[in-house]
């Protein structure tokens, strides 16, 4: 083997060697940068429940109540004297509670069957 293509060889070697660890630092790079990006898209989030969190206390009906009795201190929670009880007769309790609904035995052996619609005629 000559001289010649001893060095053509080898800078050809060095060359297609120097492109593999290029290509190896780039993919080490981008791998880096994808976890940081990760952890900052992590990072976020945990901030975004705790906002949310922070704003649905600011938001809740206690923390309401609370700044509304503090500015007004002329208004309290009702008492239990001042609660007004009805007493109804047999026949309006029965109007206001349905009865509860029985289930057969052949209902759910017919599952798969729906609830019947009604259909119009055409």
């Amino acid at each position: 083997m000559t001289l010649k293509t001893y060095f053509k060889i080898a800078s050809f070697v060095t060359i297609i060697a120097l492109l593999y660890i290029h290509m190896q630092m780039k993919i080490y790079e981008l791998s880096y940068n994808g976890k940081d990006k990760e952890k900052i898209i992590h990072e976020l989030s945990d901030t975004n429940g705790a906002l949310s969190h922070q704003i649905l206390t600011l938001e809740s009906a206690n923390n309401l109540g609370n700044k509304l009795l503090d500015s007004d201190k002329s208004l309290q929670f009702v008492d239990n004297e001042r609660v007004m009880t009805v007493r109804t007769t047999r026949v309006m309790q029965h109007l206001v509670e349905p009865k509860p609904k029985v289930a057969s035995p052949m209902g759910n052996l017919f599952s798969f069957i729906g609830a019947q619609e009604a259909k119009a005629w055409e």
